[in-house]
C-alpha cells in the first residue's frame, strides 16, 4: 500500500468510528510513518532523561530505530537488516508450507499477525495500534511475495489490465513490465535481486489495480510457474479495511476514552473513495477533499497533511532535513520533552512489535 491508503485512508477510517482527532492522528501517521522511518541508530550528544539508551564505546544512543529500509539501494540488499527490519513491518510471515522460503511469504491470515494485532489491541497505544494496521495493509497487498530475496518472488507473464492503473510513473512502469517483459528479463531482470515484489513493480500497492502472474511453485531447483488469475486490488484493499475496521472497532470498545460523536458516513461512500483509479497524488488531494466534506476533520487541521519529518522534527532541536535523513546520525540533541515525543512514543511501540515478532517467529519455527 502507499500513503493514500496508510495514511488518508486510515486516517478517515478512525474518524468514522468516532475515534477523537488527536488518537486518530497517531494511529495514522504511525501506519504511514512504517514506511519513512529510515533512521536506525541515533547517537545522542547528550542522553535525555528518562531514556534507556544503548552503548557506543563511550557514547550512548537508540538503536535498531528503523522500520523501512531505502527501496532499491546496494545497502537495502543485506540479508540482516532485510530479517530485522523489512520483514516483520512490511512482509510478515505466512507460515504456509514446509520449506523456510515458503514459510516467509506473507499471507493476511497468518499466525503470527493475529498475535501481534491482539497485543497491540490490548496495549491502549496508539502508535502499536498504527504499526499493526500497516502491517496488515502490506499483508493483504503483498500476499505471496516475500520480503527476502527469494526465488519465491520469480514471477513471469504479468499482466495489468489497460485503465486499472493512474498516474504518469506508474502507469510507465506498468506498460513496460507488462509489454516489454522480454527486455526486462533479460536486462533489469538479470540484475535486479527477487526481492519482495520489485519484479512486478508498484502495481501490489494501486488499490485500483487488475492484473495477473505466473509465480514459481516448485520444491526443486527447477522452477514450476502457476498462474494467479485475475487479482483485483480493490477486493484485497476492501478486505483489508473491514478487518481494520474490526480492529480499531475492539480497541474503541476497550478504550471508550478514546472515543467522540461524529457524523455518520455510508461504508460503500469510503470503498469507493478507496479504490477508485486515481493517480498517487490525486488520491492524496481526493482524500482531503473526503475529510473535509464529511466533517471528519477541519481544514485548519494539521493531521489534514502528512509530511515524514513532522515527528522528528519536533524531537530533535538541531534538526536539518538533510541530517536527519540519514541511517546514522551523531551528535543529535534530544528536545527538552523527547521523551513525550510523538518520535520517541513510536519508537517504544516499535521496539515493543519487534520483541514480540521475534518471540512469534521462534515460536511458530519459522526460523
Amino acid at each position: 500500500m502507499e500513503i493514500g491508503s496508510h495514511y488518508y485512508a486510515v486516517l478517515a477510517l478512525c474518524r468514522m468510528l468516532g475515534i477523537k482527532k488527536e488518537v486518530a492522528y497517531k494511529i495514522a501517521y504511525s501506519s504511514e510513518f512504517v514506511d519513512d522511518s529510515l533512521i536506525n541508530r541515533i547517537i545522542f550528544k547528550k542522553p535525555p532523561r528518562g531514556v534507556r539508551c544503548h552503548f557506543f564505546g563511550k557514547r550512548r544512543g537508540l538503536d535498531n530505530t528503523a522500520t523501512s529500509l531505502p527501496i532499491m539501494t546496494i545497502w537495502t540488499y543485506n540479508q540482516k537488516k532485510i530479517i530485522n527490519i523489512f520483514v516483520p513491518f512490511h512482509f510478515v510471515p505466512g507460515c504456509k508450507g514446509s520449506l523456510f522460503d515458503k514459510k516467509m511469504r506473507t499471507f493476511p491470515d497468518s499466525p503470527i499477525l493475529k498475535s501481534l494485532t491482539k497485543r497491540a489491541v490490548d496495549s491502549g497505544d496508539p502508535y502499536s495500534i498504527g504499526i499493526i494496521l500497516h502491517v496488515l495493509g502490506d499483508a493483504h497487498a503483498h500476499q505471496g511475495f516475500s520480503g527476502l530475496i527469494s526465488r519465491r518472488n520469480r514471477v513471469k507473464s504479468l499482466k495489468i489490465a489497460r485503465g486499472s492503473v493512474r498516474g504518469f510513473m506508474d502507469t510507465v512502469i506498468s506498460w513496460y513490465m507488462t509489454y516489454l517483459e522480454w527486455f526486462f528479463t533479460r536486462v533489469f531482470g538479470r540484475i535486479l535481486p527477487l526481492y519482495s515484489h520489485s519484479h512486478v513493480g508498484t502495481v501490489p500497492d494501486i488499490p485500483s489495480a487488475e492484473w495477473s502472474y505466473k509465480y514459481n511453485t516448485g520444491i526443486s531447483f527447477l522452477p514450476e510457474f502457476k498462474s494467479t488469475g485475475i487479482i483485483k486490488n480493490r477486493e484485497r484493499y476492501i478486505v483489508a479495511f473491514n478487518e481494520m475496521r474490526e480492529i480499531l472497532t475492539a480497541f474503541i470498545e476497550k478504550y471508550p476514552e478514546f472515543k467522540e460523536d461524529v457524523p455518520e458516513v455510508d461504508s460503500k461512500i469510503f470503498n469507493e473513495e478507496l479504490t477508485k483509479v486515481v493517480s498517487r497524488r490525486e488520491s492524496i488531494v481526493d482524500w482531503e477533499e473526503f475529510l473535509i466534506r464529511y466533517d471528519l476533520l477541519k481544514d485548519t487541521d494539521t493531521a489534514l497533511h502528512y509530511e515524514a519529518h513532522d515527528w522528528i522534527r519536533t524531537a530533535f532541536k538541531d534538526y536539518k532535513r538533510k541530517r536527519y535523513s540519514r541511517p546514522i546520525v551523531w551528535n543529535a540533541q534530544a528536545s527538552d520533552d523527547f521523551v513525550h515525543s510523538d518520535w520517541y512514543k513510536y519508537y517504544l511501540a516499535a521496539r515493543e512489535y519487534k520483541e514480540h515478532y521475534d518471540l512469534q517467529v521462534i515460536m511458530h519455527g519459522v526460523y
